[in-house]
């Protein structure tokens, strides 16, 4: 009885992880195609003077879209900060 609840936990934490994996990966390809993030949990709109940047937060994962000088949108994870300037690079 213990060992088919660990293995019954093994494979949910097993699903659990490639059904985020693909989340991340669809969201990826979204952006890469300029469409807004799907699975995003909360979204923030910062003002600056010359624009504004909207960002997403996912699960492990945060998407910064710049509507500034220039336009640039930056997919990493949830610990990227936002760029001065995204025009350099």
């Amino acid at each position: 009885m213990k060992k088919t609840l660990i293995t019954i936990l093994k494979v949910a934490i097993l699903l659990a992880i490639v059904i985020w994996i693909a989340i991340v990966f669809l969201e990826f390809l979204n952006v890469k195609k300029g469409e807004n993030p799907k699975f995003a949990v909360a979204k923030t709109v910062k003002t600056y003077e010359d624009g504004s940047n909207t960002i997403y937060y996912g699960l492990g994962y945060k998407v910064i879209k710049y509507n500034r000088a220039c336009q640039a949108t930056e997919f990493g994870p949830i610990f990227i900060t936002e760029r001065e300037n995204p025009c350099k690079k």
